[in-house]
């Protein structure tokens, strides 16, 4: 069933973003979009809101001037790019690493487990509890049932779940779904095709063999045998997040070995792959312009010469990539700042309403200030 009801939702998107007007992407992102004054790890569109995780106590206006408190998950009001100051959750923990909305509530993950929160009221709802360490993924479940989490996590409300989980709306932890990976996953996405693709540093899912990427079954956690990802590399080298299509899973990796690549979906073989000068760490596929494109961000920085592609252009911490066969657009060249360790970079993306939100670690895009998150007109 769920398989059905993805498909279905999939289809009707395409439609209504291909109906969609054809606008100018500009170098520069959109001003007058709010931040934080920290870092940004997740970030979900729902209705007219954007939802905003990461580690950060304070929302700014786009001048960088202190509007009121925020602490580890707010809301953008998407089309304006306003905080909302009146949503305030109290949030348990540091840090908020993965975001789902469902039914009126947005689940939360983090260094506490997951949490559920009122989309109207902004409070924690008590009688849910999730306990598990590092979560660091959070997706829906098409059929709205409940959530998948991902992370690094051995354990979830005292009983064995590595790594992935199902947990229902009501807090339950599913004995159904047994999907496991042996190393951290850090993002989940969900494919057409139905199957859940999770990524990060492991190397067997749900016992196959799987580098970094894996799809599952969305009702079991079992592997689908027939796809391995042609990924040579083994050990801590880590795929941090996927873009997939009925065809194609597109990927940002690093850590050990920096790159994007495209794999077949059915059965994993590389389409392409090319070297990046920092982790790939975000991934989106989006139309601009009539054209499919894919945001690949990162920490690709000015310290290496494979972030140099384009002559004497530097790429720093996103770009903008032909899907066919992984060229870079060399005149999309915005630069986040500042190169602190080069760890500067866009870690999560999202597009919705013919925008592109960039969330990660940065003070400023192209000397302008877009501290932790900025969003650009497609």
């Amino acid at each position: 069933m769920r398989k059905t009801i993805l498909i279905t939702l999939a289809v009707t998107g395409m439609i209504a973003w291909s109906a969609g007007p054809a606008l100018a992407l500009t170098v520069d992102p959109d001003p007058g979009i709010d931040m934080v004054n920290g870092n940004v790890y997740a970030l979900q569109a729902a209705g007219p809101w954007m939802y905003v995780g990461g580690k950060f106590d304070e929302i700014k206006n786009s001048n960088g001037k202190n509007l009121c408190p925020g602490d580890e998950l707010v809301r953008f009001d998407e089309s304006s790019g306003a905080a909302d100051c009146s949503w305030t959750p109290a949030i348990p923990g540091t840090y908020v690493h993965g975001i789902a909305v469902l039914n009126g509530y947005v689940y939360a993950g983090g260094n506490f487990g997951l949490v559920k929160v009122s989309e109207s009221t902004g409070a924690v709802d008590p009688s849910f509890t999730v306990s598990a360490n590092n979560v660091h993924a959070v997706t829906a479940a098409p059929d709205g049932s409940g959530t998948y989490i991902g992370g690094a996590f051995n354990r979830v409300n005292g009983k064995s779940h590595h790594n992935i989980a199902f947990v229902s709306t009501s807090g339950a932890v599913s004995s159904t779904f047994q999907g496991n990976l042996d190393g951290t996953v850090r993002h989940i996405r969900i494919s057409p095709n139905g199957y859940l693709v999770p990524s990060g540093s492991f190397t067997a899912a749900s016992g196959h063999a799987d580098q970094s990427i894996a799809e599952l079954d969305e009702s079991d956690g079992s592997p689908n045998t027939s796809f391995s990802p042609e990924i040579p590399e083994v050990g801590a080298m880590q795929c941090f997040d996927t873009a997939p299509t009925v065809d194609t899973i597109y990927a940002a990796c690093g850590q050990s070995h920096n790159f994007m690549a495209a794999f077949d979906a059915t059965t994993g073989k590389k389409l392409w792959r090319k070297g990046i000068g920092g982790n790939g760490e975000s991934a989106s596929l989006t139309d601009v312009n009539r054209v499919q494109t894919l945001f690949i961000g990162g920490h690709m920085g000015t310290r290496d010469s494979k972030s140099q592609p384009c002559g004497s252009t530097f790429l720093h911490g996103v770009m903008k990539v032909d899907p066919s066969n992984g060229a870079i657009d060399c005149t999309w060249d915005p630069t986040l700042m500042p190169d602190t360790h080069n760890y500067t970079g866009g870690w999560v993306q999202e597009v919705v309403n013919g925008h592109l939100w960039l969330g990660g670690r940065f003070s400023t895009v192209d000397g302008v200030t877009h501290h932790g998150i900025a969003r650009w007109t497609l």
